[in-house]
């Protein structure tokens, strides 16, 4: 064979294998650009720092979703409809659709990677318009979230992204709960379910190595010389302790407890609201107060520091489960697990 019969073939032979590389690099860029689209999400964990909807991020949001650039006004249509978040409802759609950008979105009119059922599963359904999907969507999501109880962005993520499923060797799925996550944040915050904000309904120790200096218990007041029934579990504890919301919920009073304002004599006060359980719970006398009113909050979150401030004698934390969000207290210590005492 000659030398340039060779050198030919071995020039046409480093043409296949660059454009093998070509087509590689793009096929997996393809599946990126759909798959993440956002970066991980950051310690705001998707949830309004208001509890309030932001239209302006909302409408931010949209006008770069490709062909869902007008279709805000239906999703928050059908959300009121379903009863679902409005923000994980878009935030869902535009990662399975690549913001709006996907086959399956332009072509089918499918905004929430639902699967047909008569192919078994096997293929992405088609709707006729895209408010039909978008209609479709929320009542798949109202099922999934209402029904089933898969009320947060990570129980959601197991069923429509599952880690370690046999069609995901390269564990893209991995990407979906974080992505989510960041997509709720780009548009202002989730307000409904907010990552499960609801709560689970156990309540954990608000406080690390906890010593019980009162109970629930009939006392004379150590400030105002008064009989009374200590309404709350008192934890003693040095100034600056941290303090940890017991469940996840959302912040209803944070600030000082003025007299009138229905928290008087608590000093510095967090009071938050836990939909799960319909009760609400009191963190009293903080030396500071690290979360505001509308603030969505996890079981654990960080919410103050221990303190003296108010009707107190040193530094304490005064800690109350209530079945009203004024009143009706109930003694912590049997739902904690904790002996006070007596």
């Amino acid at each position: 064979m000659s030398k340039g019969i060779i050198a030919g073939a071995v020039a046409f032979m480093g043409l296949i294998v660059v454009g093998i590389v070509m087509l590689v690099v793009l096929f997996i860029g393809g599946i990126a650009s759909v798959m993440v689209q956002q970066p991980t999400a950051t310690a705001g964990g998707g949830c309004s720092p208001v509890g309030d909807f932001n239209q302006q991020q909302w409408d931010a949001a949209f006008a770069k979703a490709g062909v869902l650039h007008d279709k805000g006004p239906k999703f928050l249509e059908v959300a009121k409809k379903q009863g679902i978040d409005p923000v994980l409802f878009a935030a869902i759609s535009f990662s399975e659709t690549g913001w709006g950008k996907s086959k399956a979105v332009r072509v089918k009119h499918n905004p929430g990677g639902i699967m047909e059922i008569a192919t078994g599963m096997a293929t992405v359904k088609v709707f006729a318009t895209l408010d039909e999907g978008i209609e479709s969507m929320g009542v798949t999501l109202h099922n999934r979230i209402i029904k089933d109880g898969l009320n947060t962005i990570e129980k959601l993520g197991a069923i429509y992204a599952p880690i370690g499923a046999s069609n995901d060797p390269t564990n893209l799925n991995a990407n979906w709960v974080p992505t989510v996550h960041g997509i709720t944040e780009k548009l202002g915050g989730a307000v409904g379910s907010c990552g499960g904000t609801t709560g689970s309904g156990k309540y954990i120790m608000p406080i690390d190595k906890p010593v019980i200096s009162s109970g629930f218990v009939d006392r004379i007041n150590p400030v105002t010389g008064v009989p009374e029934h200590h309404k709350g579990l008192d934890f003693a504890a040095p100034k600056g302790t941290l303090i940890k919301a017991a469940d996840d919920g959302k912040v209803i009073f944070a600030g000082m407890g003025v007299s009138g304002s229905g928290y008087g004599g608590y000093g510095n006060v967090v009071a938050i609201e836990h939909a799960a359980t319909k009760e609400w719970t009191l963190y009293g006398h903080q030396s500071k107060v690290m979360v505001k009113v509308g603030q969505q909050v996890k079981k654990g979150d960080i919410i103050g520091q221990v303190g003296s401030t108010g009707q107190s004698t040193g530094n304490h934390l005064h800690f109350e489960i209530r079945k009203s969000k004024t009143g009706n207290q109930i003694d912590p210590a049997p739902v904690l697990g904790v002996f006070p005492p007596k």
